[in-house]
């Protein structure tokens, strides 16, 4: 596959996402009866989910993927740096989530897990496969150390 193809169909899927996400944000609810929804206040995983290890090692490989699928599936939200800045987020109710801040760095790896699978509101459950998610997870705890 030529690189051109390949950029080219890299292109395409990032505008698919994009619009995939603007036409949820456009159907997200108001502030106002965001409050009022299940998607208000905090998203705490199930005691069960949170205890769950993670399998995948974080080494140099693992962390290169789960750096890859993060910019590709989680940077128009979440935004490069995982601050919650994303080219969509200001159109999100609720807004994403500052994955490198102390709270969210708090959330053991089976937490991540399950909020990664489950989704909530306008943030889509993943498509990726398990050790993909866990790939993501190892890769978020490096994005404290960016701060």
């Amino acid at each position: 596959m030529s690189l051109n193809h390949r950029v080219g169909k890299s292109v395409v899927r990032a505008l698919a996402i994009s619009a995939a996400l603007a036409l949820i944000s456009f159907m997200a609810p108001t502030p106002a009866r965001a409050q009022g929804s299940a998607n208000a206040g905090p998203w705490v995983a199930p005691e069960r989910a949170s205890h769950r290890a993670n399998p995948l090692p974080p080494m140099p490989d693992a962390l290169q993927r789960g750096h890859n699928l993060f910019h590709r599936d989680c940077e128009p939200c979440h935004g490069k740096a995982g601050h919650g800045d994303g080219m969509l987020a200001a159109s999100l109710v609720p807004r994403p989530a500052d994955l490198a801040s102390k709270q969210v760095q708090s959330q053991s790896d089976g937490a991540f897990f399950w909020k990664m699978t489950e989704g909530r509101g306008v943030m889509p459950k993943a498509t990726l496969v398990e050790n993909e998610k866990w790939a993501v997870i190892n890769y978020l705890r490096t994005l404290a150390a960016q701060r």
